[in-house]
């Protein structure tokens, strides 16, 4: 294939998501602009400033509470006059996602936290559950994506259509600029359908839909509809006695349920060995790591040396079983045949519209459509190759303000060690901050959160 065709190959997954060039903002001119996210890195990021601004204005005039944010602050769009002042931009904690009432309140709460107008659907109760409310946004235009809720409560992202599809865009234009990209591979996933859940993990990686062909993707999970009431049950939150039984049952389930699903995807893989095929591995790593154990197990090891592993959403609730990446990706390498540089891992967020994706030399590139910080202990803001507490401005985002301080612990280079392509990236490693709010910011937001109500 000439290399003119190859671009061309490359840049189909992204047309569909490209809008219309009158009707861009400074945001989709930010997006869309750019040939590549890492070449011109510098001129790229110069399309950024106008964006943030943009996006600042739109979010400080119709989000209440994030407005009441900024005037505590005394600050307004007129402050940001120049790219000195990104780092006076009111900043939310991530854990304000998960700070929400239960029953009536919650879709005051929703509406609240929402920049514009939310939709105002007809339910057969007053107290609508979660997973009623996701469905019927679902069915408006507005997805709400729901982390997996490990540390005992959820957080809800909202999304209109708009900021979904720029997040694609986003996502899939690092995924093919750093990975290598062939539309005809074949791919497992190991998460729930994503088409049949709102849950963050595999709404992102169910982006493969939009790159590959729906035949050639495999789910671990297919056909099972995963809910906030599900994720609950099975962490044995139950409300009455109908959802008693039925943890009860999952509880003898779930693990026949998994057994059986990991040994398909085993024989997957010896199928795809047989059959010379590149395949990619994508999903948590302590699902991959769960099915490496158990061929270890059974003697069983496959050679895919043309495949490839990406890793995403760290090891949740097996946060005792976390392997350091090196290692980990000898065990990939020992059990898998695929080489370590063709491991990728990727660190996203539910709040955050870009997606930190490692190249071959496992450093996380930060893409030009976003502003990191790291911060310390008094969220003040540190330089390069120090450890903190990471922080970004993320003007993409129509519905929720995409300026946030993370309970995440990184350290921020200002080039790769490893390869050419120009731009800051996250050292390997991410874990979390001991303590994950910000310091004094959940209060805040909670007082703010009061006086709307």
């Amino acid at each position: 294939m000439k290399i003119s065709e190859r671009i061309i190959e490359l840049k189909k997954p992204l047309e569909k998501f490209i809008t219309p060039i009158e009707t861009w903002s400074p945001v989709e001119k930010a997006l869309f602009t750019p040939k590549s996210f890492w070449i011109n890195y510098g001129k790229n990021h110069e399309l950024l400033f106008p964006a943030i601004q943009h996006s600042f204005k739109h979010h400080f005039e119709s989000n209440a509470i994030y407005r009441r944010l900024c005037e505590m602050n005394k600050i307004t769009p007129y402050s940001i006059k120049s790219k000195e002042d990104i780092n006076k931009i009111p900043l939310v904690p991530d854990t304000f996602f998960k700070d929400y009432p239960e029953g009536k309140g919650f879709l005051k709460w929703l509406d609240n936290i929402f920049t514009g107008s939310t939709p105002k659907p007809d339910f057969k109760t007053d107290v609508p559950s979660h997973d009623d409310i996701i469905e019927k946004f679902n069915k408006e235009g507005i997805s709400i994506m729901f982390t997996s809720g490990t540390s005992g409560r959820f957080s809800f992202i909202p999304r209109d259509i708009g900021s979904w599809n720029r997040l694609k865009y986003n996502a899939i234009r690092s995924y093919i600029e750093l990975m290598d990209y062939n539309p005809d591979d074949s791919v497992i996933l190991l998460i729930p359908d994503p088409r049949l859940t709102n849950l963050t993990i595999a709404s992102l990686f169910g982006i493969a839909f939009d790159l590959y062909k729906p035949e050639n993707i495999h789910i671990a999970l297919e056909n099972m509809k995963i809910t906030t009431q599900f994720l609950r049950i099975q962490r044995a939150e139950t409300i009455g006695i109908r959802e008693k039984i039925k943890a009860k049952a999952m509880s003898k389930i779930s693990p026949l349920v998994q057994k059986k699903s990991d040994q398909r995807i085993i024989t997957l893989l010896e199928q795809f060995e047989k059959e010379g095929k590149c395949v990619i591995i994508a999903g948590p790593p302590f699902w991959l790591d769960r099915i490496m154990n158990q061929m270890k197990k059974e003697g069983r090891t496959v050679k895919l040396p043309t495949s490839q592993v990406l890793t995403g959403g760290g090891w949740k609730a097996e946060e005792n079983k976390r392997t350091l990446e090196e290692i980990f990706r000898e065990k990939v390498e020992q059990v898998l045949g695929i080489p370590q540089d063709r491991y990728h891992d990727v660190y996203a967020m539910s709040e955050c519209s870009s997606v930190f994706l490692s190249c071959e030399g496992h450093y996380k590139h930060v893409p030009p459509t976003i502003i990191p910080f790291v911060l310390d202990e008094e969220l003040n803001q540190v330089g390069y190759n120090e450890y903190g507490r990471f922080a970004f401005v993320d003007p993409i985002p129509k519905s929720y303000p995409g300026f946030i301080i993370t309970g995440d612990k990184v350290k921020l280079l200002e080039r790769c060690p490893h390869c050419s392509r120009e731009g800051p990236v996250l050292d390997v490693e991410v874990t979390r901050m001991p303590g994950s709010e910000g310091r004094g910011c959940a209060a805040v937001m909670a007082e703010l959160m009061t006086k709307e109500e």
